[in-house]
């Protein structure tokens, strides 16, 4: 197995320890990787790294939101430093499923150039089937990525890259990942998912997205819904061909 390493806030004692539970039930060694408390952030540090330019995204990022893409960032930066070909990345709300280890092994074992990023969590209906796995689960391209970043295995290539892309933070961690084509990051998902949320710890979000406020606010996000469809297949079908976007697109 590869590196695991679980986001956890130094504050969530109790998400950890439930988190040390599940990997240790299934005799999976892990690090914990201290989360950054975006919320403790000093103002000038947080307009420090977030873009100016709200033409991005339909709303500004919360502070918890920032926390939250730092701590991505840094078991990125971990990984970079360690040279570790590929890296797990979960975050304490995750929850393991029966199948979890027989398919990890099952994609390491997959040969050739690994995908820069598979995420384990949030698979959906349809996709470019590009692997079936020995277990039977299949690793599916999407035009659109699932959403949420709770569970990642990363390849040292696509570390460098989302690192890249990464200098000042335009979106939420998860939404930025569907934004695949300004990395030219190859960015797939198991199915089905290996990795779920914990229903009783994810009632509860440690990071306090925001929403948007008042008419103003959905028709900004609904401009953004709409340039975000159009931007996606237009790349997607510049990237892979009519053929490639058809599947990623329909199934």
């Amino acid at each position: 197995m590869c590196p695991i390493l679980v986001i956890n806030l130094d504050a969530s004692r109790a998400r950890m320890a439930a988190a040390d539970q599940k990997l240790q039930a299934c005799g999976q060694g892990y690090e914990r990787l201290a989360a950054v408390n975006g919320r403790a952030l000093p103002a000038e540090e947080l307009a420090g790294v977030v873009s100016a330019d709200r033409a991005d995204f339909f709303k500004p990022l919360s502070a918890g939101e920032v926390g939250c893409y730092l701590s991505h960032l840094r078991a990125l930066e971990r990984m970079v430093r360690e040279g570790w070909p590929r890296m797990v990345v979960l975050e304490d709300d995750f929850k393991l499923k029966p199948d979890f280890l027989p398919a990890m092994e099952a994609l390491l074992a997959v040969p050739g150039e690994p995908p820069h990023l598979i995420k384990l969590e949030s698979a959906l209906s349809g996709g470019d089937v590009v692997t079936v796995l020995s277990t039977g689960h299949k690793v599916v391209r999407y035009r659109r990525p699932p959403i949420n970043a709770t569970a990642l295995l990363w390849s040292l290539e696509g570390a460098r890259r989302f690192l890249a892309q990464s200098s000042k933070l335009r979106r939420p961690v998860d939404i930025q990942m569907k934004h695949w084509w300004e990395g030219d990051l190859d960015v797939l998902a198991i199915t089905p998912a290996i990795v779920g949320l914990d229903p009783e710890l994810s009632k509860e979000s440690t990071i306090g997205a925001r929403r948007p406020v008042g008419f103003s606010g959905l028709i900004r996000r609904l401009g953004y819904r709409v340039s975000y469809s159009l931007a996606s297949h237009w790349h997607c079908l510049r990237k892979f061909g009519f053929g490639g976007w058809r599947r990623a697109t329909f199934g």
